[in-house]
């Protein structure tokens, strides 16, 4: 009796416990969740999130963009319609008002005012109109 009482031991002990699995807290997931990696770009801000409740937080707005109209965030941007001459001075993009100018005119831009890059926009490049420019 004490033969099989002992195999029986060994058995279970080859079969033995696994250490627990660690399952993240619902707290720390939704933590990750609202998490937007700042250092990026503000267009690949908007890009990287994912979800309408994280885009409301960043003060974005969760909409359909573009010719497959697509749900995206589009985030504001802080130096809305801030006088410009060349992309670099502004956080998305700078502008001219297509509707007022040609492509190769000498202008001042402005800053757009959002994340969102569909459209036709008339860029401007060191203070002069590049050909616009239509994204689907």
């Amino acid at each position: 009796m004490r033969l099989y009482l002992f195999i029986i031991i060994l058995i279970l002990a080859g079969c033995g416990a696994q250490p627990p699995i660690k399952v993240p807290d619902p707290i720390d997931i939704e933590k990750l969740e609202f998490v937007v990696d700042q250092s990026l770009p503000l267009v690949q801000q908007a890009y990287s999130i994912e979800s309408e409740e994280v885009c409301a937080k960043y003060d974005g707005t969760w909409r359909r963009v573009g010719r497959h109209q697509q749900l995206t965030c589009v985030l504001p941007t802080k130096d809305a319609g801030k006088v410009c001459a060349n992309n670099s001075e502004c956080e998305v993009a700078c502008v001219a008002d297509n509707t007022r100018s040609s492509e190769g005119d000498k202008v001042t831009g402005v800053c757009l005012d959002n994340t969102d890059l569909f459209g036709c926009k008339a860029y401007v490049s060191n203070g002069v109109v590049e050909p616009t420019l239509c994204v689907d």
